[in-house]
């Protein structure tokens, strides 16, 4: 019970971390200093409003980075399975949409492109958090979900 105790205050004290580690400006420098040009041109891309811009610089931002995210997961599990490394002790991401709870059938899709689902049967009920952040600890065979604002559960890994 202490152990969990522990694991739970740092989870709550890490979620600052989580929030500053994410990084402010990304080295994407935007699509009209990318391309060459001609190539801008030619695309049509200078009929853009700036503010048309750079909601599509930003979603290409976003696009990178989740799918370096996935790649680099992907990776990891390869190896994983092939025995070169062994599963990580600890997995951080954030649930894809909004949490209110488990069922007992629940998977949870991460952003780092996972799914688990409940190895537990039990059912909670959460207010509404829009993507939370979570924690997934590997405890002696399994593994244990710590939730931001929606508690623990134990659960395995989907893909």
């Amino acid at each position: 019970m202490k152990t969990i105790y522990v694991i739970v205050c740092l989870l709550l004290a890490s979620f600052p971390l989580l929030r500053a580690a994410e990084p402010e400006a990304s080295p994407f420098p935007g699509l009209q200093k990318a391309m060459l040009p001609a190539d801008y041109e030619a695309a049509g891309l200078q009929k853009l409003e700036p503010a048309e811009r750079a909601k599509l610089d930003e979603f290409i931002r976003s696009y990178v980075a989740i799918s370096n995210e996935k790649v680099a997961t992907s990776a990891v599990d390869k190896a994983v399975k092939e025995n070169k490394v062994s599963a990580p002790e600890v997995i951080q991401s954030k649930i894809v949409g909004p949490f209110t709870g488990y069922n007992g059938r629940t998977i949870f899709t991460l952003e780092n492109g996972q799914r688990w689902a409940q190895s537990q049967r039990d059912s909670a009920y959460y207010p509404k958090i829009d993507s939370p952040p979570v924690i997934i600890v590997k405890k002696g065979f399994g593994y244990r979900m710590y939730i931001a604002g929606g508690g623990e559960i134990r659960v395995t890994l989907v893909r």
